[in-house]
């Protein structure tokens, strides 16, 4: 029984822990990969001058949304604005 707990607590582990894969240089986006999902804080320079001229969100994508590069994720990010 043991040896089955602790099998799927190292699965769950694998499946849904994190790893940080890098911070880009569009304003300061974090990106961040576990098997399951996929989580980006967005920080990015947009176009325009003003206040609102970097676009500030952190947004989860699922699988299989989570093994899309940055740039197809950004795609779907901005047609959801």
């Amino acid at each position: 029984m043991k040896k089955r707990t602790v099998i799927i607590f190292l699965t769950a582990v694998l499946l849904f822990t994190p790893v940080p894969l890098g911070i880009y240089k569009d304003g300061g986006t974090r990106d961040y990969m576990a098997l399951t999902y996929r989580l980006v804080i967005w920080n990015r320079l947009t176009e325009g001058g003003g206040e609102n001229d970097t676009y500030h969100k952190v947004s989860v994508y699922p699988f299989p949304d989570n093994f899309k590069n940055i740039d197809e994720l950004w795609k779907i990010e901005r047609k959801g604005k």
